[in-house]
């Protein structure tokens, strides 16, 4: 992806602090992003197909998150709802830089249910002159259903994403 995405892991936290579980996760940049990012760069995912899915559905993922206050940086995560326009289930409002990783969980029972063309992205700016963090790191994505109740199947329909276990990837990109 553009922006700074990439596979791998941020060089300036390591192999073993770039990355939650495996060789490699996608980030924005080595090191800090940078000031006045004019727009928002994406990493997103493959499209899933869930005509058939129903029950509740969690979207889950670890991130090690660095960034300023909304007031002047933006982080998001956002999901493609079934009238095919993204949805903010995460935005950042203060400032934050995570130290290590840490396990994110998001309702998206309501995205995910009947869509055939469910996908899943993470955004990065708009960045103001000063001040810049480490930004995104992202890895062990998954989309489930709660308790294993949902129904119907989903799979990436793209290349170059894994599956492991049900609705997972290794941030591959």
């Amino acid at each position: 992806g553009g922006g700074g995405w990439a596979h791998g892991y941020d060089s300036t936290l390591g192999a073993t602090g770039g990355v939650h579980s495996g060789v490699s996760a996608i980030y924005t940049y080595n090191g800090n992003y940078p000031n006045n990012m004019g727009t928002t760069y994406y990493a997103t995912s493959p499209v899933l197909d869930c005509t058939s899915c129903s029950g509740t559905w969690d979207l889950k993922y670890w991130r090690r998150l660095g960034v300023e206050s909304s007031s002047y940086d933006h982080a998001y995560v956002q999901v493609k709802n079934t009238a095919g326009s993204w949805a903010t289930v995460y935005s950042n409002s203060g400032s934050m830089n995570d130290g290590s990783f840490t396990q994110i969980s998001h309702v998206v029972t309501s995205y995910v249910n009947g869509n055939a063309n469910f996908q899943i992205r993470f955004g990065l700016g708009r960045t103001d002159s000063s001040v810049t963090y480490t930004g995104w790191n992202v890895d062990d994505v998954l989309l489930e259903p709660r308790g294993n109740v949902g129904t119907g199947t989903a799979n990436w329909t793209s290349p170059g994403f894994e599956s492991r276990g049900l609705l997972s990837f290794d941030a591959e990109v």
